[in-house]
């Protein structure tokens, strides 16, 4: 299985309004990928931890699975995937890194 991962490491004058367009209008145009097996949008909490860790920053980490890499390679250039990358410019305003990063994954337990 291969994931494809985009991160949205910042902050929204509006963060609910940014994961409500994300949801509502952004994960639809995303369900159209060719060969996209599941998405999972990844939200951040509160938590505490009581050894000295470095949160993230993440507003949001959208998880998209594949079956292959030829599969995400094919949803990446397809029409699908111009129609979502048209959409990021109606997004909320976000101020922030935006980061993408495919990787294999392998479940250990």
């Amino acid at each position: 299985m291969v994931s494809y991962f985009v991160s949205y490491r910042g902050d929204s004058p509006d963060p609910e309004a940014f994961l409500r367009h994300y949801a509502e209008r952004h994960s639809p145009l995303l369900a159209q990928f060719p060969g996209i097996c599941s998405l999972d949008m990844h939200t951040a909490i509160e938590w505490r931890d009581p050894f000295k860790v470095n949160p993230a920053g993440l507003l949001l980490l959208a998880q998209m699975r594949f079956d292959s890499i030829e599969a995400l390679n094919v949803a990446l250039a397809s029409a699908a995937r111009a129609r979502a990358r048209e959409d990021f410019a109606s997004f909320p305003a976000f101020d922030g890194v935006v980061t993408h990063q495919a990787m294999l994954s392998r479940r250990m337990f």
